[in-house]
């Protein structure tokens, strides 16, 4: 069996991918198992898990790859690349603004020697050193391998891949050409033209964590129109000939001066509508001149879920998927998915679920339950239980099965409730700890799916993994009013029951109970922690919570403040 190894980009997400036979067996961020959102530095605990509860050994790794080449490299792209840009920005705007744009790259040009491109190539020599794999490293260009992570798990066999990301190997994004020949780049967006950078400085402007809380902005923004402010934002960008050019992108200054001007819904909204308008304008060229109408997308950018229906919504497309693990954390899948085009041994599967790491005992969720001094039964129907709790209006932490890889909770570590009551999205969130202005996703049951979406054929595998909203019919928006946003979309998961057939049965059962297809499903975690990995965190988020119940394993919990 060949075995090789993913690590994706070190300074942030750092994620353990094992790739064997062109298939993905496991994926395991280093942030589940460290408690710490965005873990940086080597995946030292996600490779030893991988490789314990796998069986590989490093003696049985054939490679191991990396999506950025060495530090030297990319310093020396990103130099030319400003040098580029700022020859191509001279007379675009007026003369303070280029000097402020000029400045602030330059700032970040200097601290680039510092920065985390160094950092990482340290930490991945160490890591490694230790485990004596020096020697089967391969490093990949950044942006390809964001393409061949989306078009090998799309199941399509031809496909346009598209990347919007931050920035990676001088670059900021492209599109390619994927098929049986492998990947071809078709252009490439050279930094600092960034979509990424774009979305991060209105995020930092309107008071939130810029690579973090970007969805905050995306929920914001269907609040208000964007009015006369997309037209101070809009002619930022030029778009032509399948490319943009982002017109002193660098200058500090623009976006606080917009944040204090005009209301923070407009200006989310106007971020939100560029972002959608400059992505299509680069797109739709080449969906007309190569002819193919399957869309693969990938990179930290198509994590924005509105941007992902805009894109399906294209005349020129028949379906869009986009990988689970859309951002960083899915890079070293994609480079050694490049390892293995490059040798004539990748082939585009269909992705049949994300739950990728590690699962647990009855014996260790019980354990962690009594260690945490909780009472709990062992019904012997657990899934009608959950099903009548939840009619019943309670909020239900589920812990099941093979934690999931991506930012998404899709069923093994989720926090469900029923959403008739949109009430529900502020009880949850200040149980939570959160600030969001979308509400939670919903999870439906495939065979009710198109009685509650519209356009669902274009993106039904995808919706699978919750990476793209999807208007509403009449009917969801009656029945499951706390899912639907108020631009009157919703970000579904569809529910797979081979992936996860118990929770599948929870829904189901709760269908059986209300007539009622949808839940909500939001992650188990508490606001600024990541995602709950073993029976231990699910205890303590449930508790820190104060949610009504935990199912985890075998095991209902029933919340012991509420006897009290």
């Amino acid at each position: 069996m060949a075995n090789v190894v993913g690590i994706s980009a070190l300074d942030k997400e750092s994620t353990v991918t094992l790739v064997q036979d062109g298939v993905i067996t496991w994926a395991v961020s280093e942030e589940r198992l460290t408690r710490v959102k965005q873990q940086r530095g080597f995946p030292w605990g996600a490779l030893e898990m991988v490789f314990e509860r796998s069986g590989v050994g490093p003696g049985d790794v054939e490679a191991v790859c990396y999506p950025f080449l060495p530090a030297p490299e990319e310093l020396a792209l990103r130099r030319r690349r400003a040098r580029e840009h700022n020859r191509e920005n001279e007379n675009k705007d007026g003369p303070a603004n280029r000097l402020f744009h000029r400045l602030n790259l330059f700032r970040e040009l200097r601290r680039d020697r510092r920065g985390v491109l160094p950092f990482s190539d340290r930490e991945l020599a160490a890591g490694l050193a230790k485990w004596g794999l020096a020697g089967k490293l391969h490093r990949y260009p950044h942006e390809p391998v964001h393409a061949a992570n989306a078009f090998y798990t799309s199941g399509f066999s031809r496909a346009l891949a598209v990347v919007f990301d931050a920035y990676g190997s001088g670059d900021t994004g492209g599109v390619y050409r994927c098929g049986p020949d492998g990947i071809e780049q078709l252009a490439a967006f050279p930094w600092p033209n960034s979509l990424g950078d774009f979305y991060s400085r209105v995020t930092k402007a309107l008071g939130f964590t810029p690579d973090r809380h970007e969805g905050k902005i995306l929920g914001l923004a269907a609040y208000a129109p964007a009015g006369e402010v997309f037209d101070l934002v809009r002619p930022r960008f030029e778009v032509g000939g399948g490319r943009f050019f982002y017109i002193n992108s660098h200058d500090p200054f623009y976006v606080p001066r917009l944040a204090r001007r005009f209301p923070r819904e407009k200006v989310a909204a106007a971020h939100q509508d560029t972002l959608e308008e400059v992505a299509v304008g680069v797109v739709r060229p080449y969906l007309r001149s190569t002819g193919e109408r399957d869309v693969v997308l990938s990179g930290g950018v198509t994590a924005n879920v509105k941007l992902n229906q805009r894109i399906a919504e294209l005349p020129e497309v028949d379906r869009i998927f986009v990988h689970p693990a859309m951002s960083d954390m899915g890079t070293g899948t994609g480079a050694a998915y490049l390892y293995l085009a490059e040798r004539g041994r990748a082939r585009p599967y269909k992705l049949p679920h994300a739950l990728l790491g590690p699962d647990y005992t009855d014996a260790e969720c019980r354990a962690a339950l009594e260690e945490a001094g909780l009472a709990y039964t062992e019904p012997a129907d657990l899934v009608g239980e959950a099903a009548r709790l939840l009619a019943d209006g309670k909020v239900v932490a589920w812990f099941d099965g093979r934690m999931e890889y991506g930012p998404r909770a899709l069923g093994s570590r989720s926090v469900l409730a029923r959403a008739t009551d949109p009430e529900i999205n502020r009880w949850l969130n200040n149980r939570l700890k959160r600030t969001e202005f979308m509400p939670f996703a919903p999870v439906t049951l495939p065979e009710h799916a198109e009685r509650c979406y519209i356009g669902l054929e274009k993106c039904r595998h995808t919706a699978e993994f919750m990476t793209v909203t999807v208007d509403c019919t009449a009917y969801m928006r009656e029945v499951s009013p706390a899912a639907v946003h108020v631009d009157g979309t919703a970000r579904p998961q569809i529910a797979n029951r081979d992936a996860t057939p118990r929770y599948h049965d929870v829904l189901a059962r709760y269908h059986e109970l209300t007539g009622i297809p949808s839940l909500i499903n939001t992650s188990f975690n508490i606001h600024e922690e990541p995602i709950v990995c073993t029976p231990a965190d699910a205890v303590r988020a449930f508790r820190q919570g104060h949610l009504d119940y935990l199912a985890l394993g075998p095991c209902l919990v029933k919340n012991p403040a509420d006897d009290a």
